[in-house]
């Protein structure tokens, strides 16, 4: 139990699949977006080990599906943005995705690094922390990409340490399909859509943008044994906000900062300073407050959420 400003709150239930990998060490757990992707090419075993090293609890990363249906690890369709080569990856081959250098646009140290595939992400991440596994494939591709998600989680043995994030109803059944015991997180931008995703089945959680936090949010997400994992929040200031909040989980492109701001957080916190925020005694506790209030007029009460708008379109 974490006692909060605002009374006593269930702990959010990553923190339980986190402690099948590793026993948190903070009070909130730190995810690496797309590794330590500050100091590091994104989505490259170079930034999941950075981020390991930096303490990270758990990674986020991105999947995409080459034309012969492998599962490799980047955000974009295509390889423009963060290789040395040009293409759309769900035409092209495996073997003419791995030619490319996922690091060299970063940094020349990062020449030697690849695309890497799925299966290799998750034999580093095995045992040192929680994968984060979005789903990028969309439309005819998505359900067997999800399916094929979830099968190599099983291959791994981790269908119950790692979290699948899907943006569709499709890639919702296809992970249930590959792998009914993993846990999955909803995509989602607006608190309705973060809420209503919980009404699918297998949906534990909600992927959300950080600015749709609110204290009323985290607090009913606790009370349904649900879980948030905001992102991407880089700004100090931002992490202190979060935290004031009661999340227990913050995506970050600098797992090291957030971990300072975490423990800083943890040290400075005293009775005073709850009472204060409470109270709304200060600048950033009034505007959370009001925050809150309005988040529970506009939608937290509604008992009718609509799920259309959490289709792909």
């Amino acid at each position: 139990m974490t006692s909060r400003p605002d009374g006593p709150v269930p702990r959010s239930p990553l923190f339980d699949l986190v402690a099948r990998v590793r026993e948190p060490s903070l009070e909130a757990l730190v995810i690496a977006h797309r590794g330590d992707s500050m100091n590091a090419p994104e989505n490259t075993l170079a930034a999941f080990a950075l981020a390991l090293e930096n303490g990270a609890d758990a990674v986020e990363f991105d999947v995409q599906a080459t034309a012969d249906d492998a599962l490799v690890v980047l955000h974009d369709e295509r390889l423009d943005r963060t290789t040395d080569a040009k293409g759309e990856v769900a035409a092209l081959p495996l073997s003419a995705v791995r030619e490319a250098s996922a690091g060299a646009w970063f940094d020349a140290r990062f020449a030697r690094e690849r695309v890497p595939t799925l299966d290799e992400t998750l034999d580093l991440l095995s045992g040192r922390a929680v994968p984060l596994i979005e789903v990028k494939v969309k439309k005819r591709r998505a359900a067997a990409a999800a399916r094929a998600v979830g099968e190599a989680l099983v291959r791994h043995g981790l269908e119950e340490r790692a979290v699948v994030i899907c943006r569709s109803r499709a890639q919702v059944a296809g992970v249930r399909e590959g792998s009914p015991r993993t846990p999955i997180a909803y995509l989602a931008l607006t608190r309705r859509q973060a809420l209503g995703a919980l009404k699918l089945e297998g949906v534990r959680g909600a992927d959300i943008y950080w600015k749709s936090v609110s204290l009323a949010l985290v607090q009913r997400f606790r009370e349904l044994s649900a879980f948030l994992t905001p992102w991407t929040v880089n700004r100090a200031v931002d992490m202190d906000r979060l935290l004031l909040l009661g999340a227990e989980a913050i995506i970050s492109d600098s797992p090291l900062l957030l971990r300072d701001r975490i423990e800083r957080f943890e040290f400075e916190r005293s009775w005073e300073l709850a009472e204060r925020f409470r109270r709304g005694e200060s600048e950033l506790g009034a505007e959370l407050a009001a925050e809150a209030e309005e988040a529970e007029a506009e939608d937290l009460e509604s008992s009718d959420i609509d799920l259309g708008p959490l289709e792909e379109p």
